[in-house]
């Protein structure tokens, strides 16, 4: 049975991480499931959320009912958002974060199992021109989930990357219309002070 997905939308100003992965598909886990494109969308705490809050909202009461709300709260569905300072963010060896993760930020995953569309600007994207460490804007969707292992939880999916802006590189380092959503840019160099702007929002899975 299918499960609940949302309509695609796009997302505020991010940071990209593991950018690689949007061009060479790679498997999450040891057990042999298929291999994923995706990467590492990182936002800072400050960002609105209410386009990545309406979208879960909607998959989960599209999959589990109104009660699916209530559930989400108590954390018994699995939430996307994590904790720019928390475990998910650092080092598994080391302990350490990440470059370019810390406690001003939260971030989400996002996969497809077909390559993405990628863009620097208004030309296709390559792995040298869109990096980890780079600004831009995704097209994404929400979906529901649901395996034996972790039980119930939604995610996001990508269908598109637009980079809008260079940024300081860090490491780790398909069926859409571009032209619905590709803007126009003017080149104003570096500018990741734009991304600490913008009104908190506390949702349903709460703030980072």
């Amino acid at each position: 049975m299918a499960k609940a997905r949302s309509p695609d939308f796009k997302t505020e100003l991010c940071r990209v991480s593991f950018a690689q992965t949007l061009f060479k598909a790679r498997s999450q886990n040891e057990d042999g499931s298929r291999p994923k494109f995706g990467c590492t969308l990182i936002f800072p705490k400050t960002i609105n959320r209410a386009s990545l809050e309406g979208a879960l909202k909607q998959v989960i009461v599209d999959e589990w009912g109104e009660k699916g709300l209530e559930r989400a709260k108590a954390g018994l569905i699995k939430s996307p958002f994590l904790d720019g300072a928390g475990k998910e963010a650092r080092n598994k060896k080391t302990g350490e974060l990440h470059p370019g993760f810390g406690p001003d930020v939260f971030f989400i995953r996002v996969q497809s199992l077909n390559q993405p569309a990628v863009f620097d600007k208004m030309t296709p994207g390559t792995e040298a021109t869109v990096y980890s460490g780079c600004y831009g804007k995704a097209v994404i969707n929400a979906f529901a989930w649901h395996d034996d292992r972790n039980g119930d939880g939604v995610s996001f999916g990508i269908q598109m990357f637009q980079k809008l802006q260079d940024g300081e590189r860090i490491g780790g380092s398909g069926g859409i219309d571009p032209d619905k959503w590709l803007e126009a840019v003017a080149d104003e160099g570096p500018a990741p002070e734009s991304t600490k702007s913008g009104a908190g929002a506390g949702g349903l899975f709460g703030n980072m």
